[in-house]
């Protein structure tokens, strides 16, 4: 029995070691891993701080600074560089204006086509209030001639006041309404 617990505990042992070791090889992979990486982001930072200084070096000559030291070959690529950056601002720019002259004329011929109906619909407005004035002035003329003359204040005007009485009864019907005679006698001759 002696020996059996002596295996019993050198196999548990044994099983104890081996998972002791399996972990501190994961252990020393993990930490293997973690430098290598902390290398690689190291390493990756210097490369995108590099950028960064190359970017904002060639934003700089861009805008016109720190051009002193760039030899001739370099201040003409970069000449060309901003003449073809140029070219298209200005198509982009252009492009932009004609969309915004299309949309404006657009929206005139639809302001136009608005404002013809409106003028349109005055104008019959203004018809429907003219015949129906003159069918109510009709209709007062024929129930009470002199007395519409006598109400009508264009009648009554300067040395012809009360003259409308007289002319009530003989006005003529024109285009614009009923006129008293006497102011086409003139034209009568």
């Amino acid at each position: 029995m002696l020996q059996i617990s002596q295996r019993g505990s050198s196999v548990g042992m044994e099983k104890i070691l081996e998972r002791y070791d399996n972990y501190w090889y994961a252990e020393k992979a993990f930490i293997s891993s973690d430098l290598d990486s902390q290398g690689n982001w190291c390493q990756e930072y210097r490369k995108l701080k590099a950028k960064v200084e190359a970017l904002s070096r060639s934003q700089r000559h861009l805008m016109g600074e720190q051009l002193d030291s760039l030899n001739v070959r370099e201040l003409q690529q970069l000449e060309h560089q901003l003449e073809i950056s140029l070219k298209r601002v200005r198509s982009r720019k252009n492009q932009v204006m004609f969309d915004s002259i299309a949309e404006l004329q657009s929206k005139e011929k639809a302001l136009q086509e608005q404002n013809e109906n409106l003028e349109k619909q005055i104008m019959e407005k203004q018809k429907a209030k003219v015949v129906n004035r003159q069918a109510h002035w009709d209709q007062a003329q024929i129930s009470s001639p002199s007395l519409m003359a006598e109400a009508n204040p264009t009648f009554n005007i300067g040395p012809y006041q009360g003259m409308a009485a007289v002319y009530g009864q003989h006005q003529v019907r024109t285009g614009h309404g009923l006129l008293p005679p006497w102011m086409f006698r003139p034209l009568n001759g």
